[in-house]
């Protein structure tokens, strides 16, 4: 019998943190104990959420908060407080509050669901807007990251068959010192299920194998040359430096790529229903 109560875990960082959401029997999540969150368990956790709605005919589930100040301020600034609103009733109101100071995170684009083309746009002019202002410091880094963060949600809009993605682009202070992360989450079909749709491609015998066809240039699902550059210029950059990673999960594979070009690779018991991905590039 499925659970009715989802426990968050302490930390939610990880590209499979949220497995056990994956429920169709869920009611509530509890995240009362949650003293952590980055941004690909924020998107992967939006992205499960809008498939259960879909699911559920619309009923939201209950949210229960995190205890920790500190989380709260980082769901608010981060843009998650807002986004969670489409999807879940919260046993304490969220509100409007105002964004908090001091926060160890410059959002460089709010998290958001985006549907088309012109989100993109948006987006895009947001993060301009981010790297002329709080990350002025970083200006030089505007070209790279804006053109990693559009294949990664173009790829959503052309391939996913979905209703759009989820995306958040931050700047983040850790112990191991400042990075920008990207994550771009949907609930679609996967990438082997769009793979499939190229004749070329439609014998790939797992999702890891799948993945990993979809972070070389110029495979895609649309039979076109001129098309499939998402993913494989993702990897590309990820490579430009050792300390970058790029971690893509989808159906049951997980493939993480370290920026020395390591691979590791990764087989869940649990299907994550569409595609979700991480970028982190260290400073």
């Amino acid at each position: 019998m499925a659970e009715k109560l989802w426990q968050a875990p302490v930390e939610l960082s990880a590209v499979r943190d949220v497995d056990p959401l994956i429920n169709p029997g869920l009611t509530t999540m509890d995240f009362s104990a949650t003293t952590a969150t980055r941004p690909a368990a924020m998107v992967g956790l939006l992205a499960v959420l809008e498939r259960q709605s879909r699911q559920r005919d619309g009923q939201p589930l209950a949210l229960i908060p995190p205890s920790s100040q500190g989380v709260r301020d980082c769901w608010q600034v981060s843009g998650l407080t807002d986004a969670l609103q489409e999807f879940c009733h919260w046993y304490e109101f969220a509100g409007e509050q105002a964004i908090p100071e001091n926060v160890p995170l410059k959002p460089i684009v709010r998290c958001c669901h985006f549907r088309d083309a012109s989100d993109v746009e948006r987006m895009l002019s947001e993060m301009e807007y981010s790297f002329m202002t709080a990350l002025s410091g970083y200006a030089s880094l505007l070209g790279n990251v804006g053109e990693t963060f559009t294949e990664l949600t173009t790829n959503v809009i052309y391939h996913a068959d979905s209703n759009g993605g989820f995306a958040l682009a931050q700047y983040c202070e850790y112990a191991a010192g400042p990075a920008i992360e990207l994550a771009v989450a949907d609930a679609g079909i996967g990438i082997r299920k769009s793979l499939a749709k190229n004749p070329d491609f439609g014998g790939i015998e797992s999702d890891c194998a799948a993945i990993k066809r979809a972070m070389t240039d110029g495979v895609t699902s649309a039979g076109d040359k001129y098309r499939g550059f998402g993913l494989g210029y993702a990897a590309a950059n990820t490579q430009l430096e050792p300390t970058r990673s790029l971690a893509i999960r989808s159906g049951n594979g997980i493939i993480t790529l370290s920026g020395n070009g390591a691979i590791q690779e990764e087989t869940s018991q649990i299907a994550y229903p569409g595609t979700l991905i991480s970028a982190i590039m260290p400073l």
